[in-house]
């Protein structure tokens, strides 16, 4: 067998010239429902791959995309793409943002997500500006790190809103889902022990002083 696209000899299930998949079954129902399934949830291997990369290895993602490297890892497109299916998975459950009650418009919930995007973004932005990354960059780093404990938090959510009756937990994951991604972020820098406490409590101060600021301004969410 030859490869469709370069005319290549199939080795196994691959073309070793330019890696395009052959599999020599008929198509059936298994075919399109596992196409599908990778194609709108991106949940093959590679994604727990980039999931593992991403927790262990929290610079990786953010600094290959900001050199200038891609394809290998997930985009930060794509991984926010993800997220949201994750979020609207939990809107179908519970009508709210990480234990923060919003209206029952699944508009609200993605209007609190970009809002925290973007405070996180410029929150960063002012923090490091020492190390010379523009807003953009400081975009990309939020939109992984955002979209990475979105993922990991909805999941859990929804397993203790179905075992538990009165889910008390979900009440601290808002605090905890911001503290996370704020270490993330910081993680993308080199600092010293000291330089990363003081930055990751200044960027808590700012982003809940905005939100204080906004819930009073204009009302809850």
């Amino acid at each position: 067998m030859r490869c469709s696209v370069c005319k290549n000899e199939i080795e196994e299930n691959y073309c070793p010239n330019c890696g395009q998949y052959f599999k020599d079954k008929r198509v059936n129902f298994r075919t399109i429902f596992i196409d599908l399934f990778d194609s709108v949830f991106s949940l093959e291997s590679s994604f727990f791959k980039n999931i593992k990369v991403a927790v262990n290895q929290p610079k990786t993602l953010p600094t290959n995309y900001w050199n200038g490297f891609r394809k290998f890892y997930f985009s930060p497109g794509k991984f926010f793409t993800i997220a949201s299916l994750f979020l609207l998975l939990h809107y179908s459950i519970a009508n709210e943002f990480l234990g923060i009650v919003v209206s029952s418009n699944i508009s609200s919930q993605f209007v609190v997500l970009l809002t925290n995007i973007l405070l996180l973004t410029f929150s960063s932005f002012l923090l490091y500006i020492q190390f010379k990354k523009n807003l953009f960059e400081h975009l990309i780093l939020n939109l992984y790190n955002v979209s990475l404990w979105i993922i990991i938090f909805v999941p859990i959510s929804i397993f203790l809103s179905l075992v538990l009756d009165n889910n008390k937990i979900e009440q601290f994951f808002f605090v905890a889902f911001h503290i996370l991604v704020i270490v993330w972020n910081s993680k993308a820098f080199e600092l010293t022990i000291f330089k990363r406490i003081l930055f990751v409590t200044l960027n808590l101060i700012l982003i809940y002083g905005t939100l204080l600021f906004l819930v009073y301004k204009y009302g809850e969410f």
